[in-house]
Parts: C-alpha cells; structure tokens; sequence
C-alpha cells in the first residue's frame, strides 16, 4: 500500500453517480425528448412513471406526485428521482412544463389518457355543440366598425396578399378562393419552395395583407406583420385567445378554436372568413359582379362543369 505524503491530505476516491443525480441535458429539450434521452437507463420504478407520462404528459397538470406514483404502481421517491433525473428542480416545474404545452395547443399534450363512455349520438350533439360555441364566441366578439373598416380595405386595396402556415396555410387558401371570385390580384405567399422575402419586398401601403397566425404560431408570423408595418400595409391578423397582446397589426380578430378534444377546432374561423368573403362581394357592387360574370363565362367557354 503507498504511503501517504506527510502534510498532505489523501483525496477520497469520487463517488460514482447514483441513479437519482440530475441529467446534464440540452437546454431547451421537450418533457418527451428528455425522457426519451434516459429512457434506456431507467431503473424498472422510474420506467413505468416514463411509460405513464409519455403515454398522455397532459394529464400530469391535474396530477400530484403522489396520483402519479399511484396511477404508474410506483412510489412518490421514484417520480421526484425521475423528476430530477430529467433536469428539473421540482414536480410544480413539471407541471408547468405540461401547462404551457397545453395553452400553445400541441395536441400531444391535449389528449386523455381515458376516453369519455358516450354513446354515438352524444358524441355528434357534443361536436355540434362546441361548434356552434366557437362560432358564437367568435362573431359576437366582432365591432361594427372594424369589420367594415377591414371589408373596405380588402375591396378597395391594389392587391390583397394571404399568408398562414400549418392549418393557417388552408385557412389563407379558402379565404383566397373567396376573394378571387369578386376581385383580382388576390395572392397566397409563398408558394412552394420559394422563400418569403421576394413577396414582402414587393408590398406597398395600398396593399391589404391577411395573416393567419394561431397556435401554434411560428416566430416568422410576427416578424412578417412587423416587416408590412415597416412598409406601411394595413394588416389582418386571424389568431386565438392565446395570441399577445404585441402583434402589432392593423386590426387582430381573435376568434375561438378550443374545445374539449385534443385537436383545435376551426369552424368559428371558417364562419368569419365566410361573412367576411360575402360582405367583400357585395361591397365590390356593380365591379364584382362583373368579375364573377367574366369568371362564368369563361367557366361556360372551357365546359369546366
């Protein structure tokens, strides 16, 4: 055996990372990609609360440690040594992980670990239900005076642009297809392949721009509104409750796409689009009625239907 050097302190040999030490992770990683990462390293107990929260992680917000250690057959012990494991402080950071996953509408997170027991024809009156919900909490929210100012815009604009991404992208397509029939140069941006900023470089301050920005929105939607801002184009933001208060647009109608399932709903959307589309039409008058006549006729000329 060495002897140790008179003066100086033997060091003690390290002490092997036990299982409950908190992972070094990469910041920003998601509740699931973290757990994902330790997965394989998991002792049996810690396994079976993963196996839990990733089944349905929404439902840990209405849980307590204990109900989830209960609900996986495991102990409280096992859930705060997984907790820490994944590199958070406490269960309440969880939690809040959970929450804000659920309010920027990430159906991973919005959907029950048990369905409801109804019968089909609930089911269908309760579809219906939160449909007519989301129509009425989107157009009775609606001022006279800022529909009309934004039907005058788009009728009397030198051209109309439509941007959205993910469903947004749909919804800027339908209300396009709406538009066209009474009015030209009605664009959607960008099209396939191409990037964002040949179409903004070209707006002017008669333009109109419509943007669909809701949950989950992307970082490009603000900076797009922001850049038509800076070219002085009178914007329309479509977005939901959970959209900021900064948007910065010309005029942001938030209408309602909750429900009780776990995708978004957007029926009070397509409700606005549609009484926005006919209100364009009949401001247009004498104009869009010869539009739509030159479409029919050239509709008749190429026997389309």
């Amino acid at each position: 055996m060495a002897k140790a050097t008179p003066g100086i302190k033997p060091k003690k040999p390290k002490k092997p990372a036990g299982n409950d030490q908190p992972a070094v992770l990469t910041p920003g990683r998601s509740l699931e990609s973290r757990l994902h990462e330790q997965y394989a390293s998991l002792p049996v107990s810690e396994r079976k609360i993963a196996d839990l929260i990733l089944d349905f992680p929404g439902e840990l917000a209405a849980y307590s440690a204990t109900e989830i250690a209960e609900l996986a057959n495991a102990s409280k012990a096992a859930v705060t040594r997984l907790i820490r494991r994944l590199g958070y402080a406490n269960f309440e950071e969880v939690r809040r992980t959970i929450r804000d996953g659920r309010k920027v509408g990430s159906p991973y997170f919005l959907m029950d670990r048990e369905s409801k027991s109804e019968s089909f024809a609930q089911r269908i009156h309760n579809h219906i239900e939160q449909d007519i919900a989301s129509i009425n909490l989107t157009l009775e929210g609606l001022y006279k005076e800022t529909f009309d100012a934004i039907v005058k815009a788009i009728s009397t604009a030198r051209r109309v642009w439509l941007v959205g991404f993910r469903n947004g992208h749909y919804l800027a397509g339908y209300a396009r297809w709406q538009l066209i029939q009474v009015r030209g140069d009605v664009h959607l941006m960008p099209q396939a392949g191409e990037t964002m900023a040949e179409y903004l470089a070209d707006l002017q301050p008669d333009d109109v721009l419509i943007v669909m920005g809701f949950r989950r929105r992307l970082p490009a939607i603000q900076r797009i509104v922001d850049t038509a801002k800076k070219a002085g184009v009178p914007t329309l933001v479509l977005t939901d409750p959970t959209a900021p208060d900064t948007m910065r647009a010309t005029w942001t109608i938030r209408c309602e796409i909750r429900g009780n399932d776990f995708f978004d709903r957007y029926t009070g959307v397509m409700s606005f689009l549609h009484l926005l589309s006919v209100s364009v039409a009949r401001a247009t008058g004498a104009k869009g009625r010869r539009h739509l006549q030159r479409i029919e006729a050239i509709h008749e000329d190429f026997n389309d239907f």
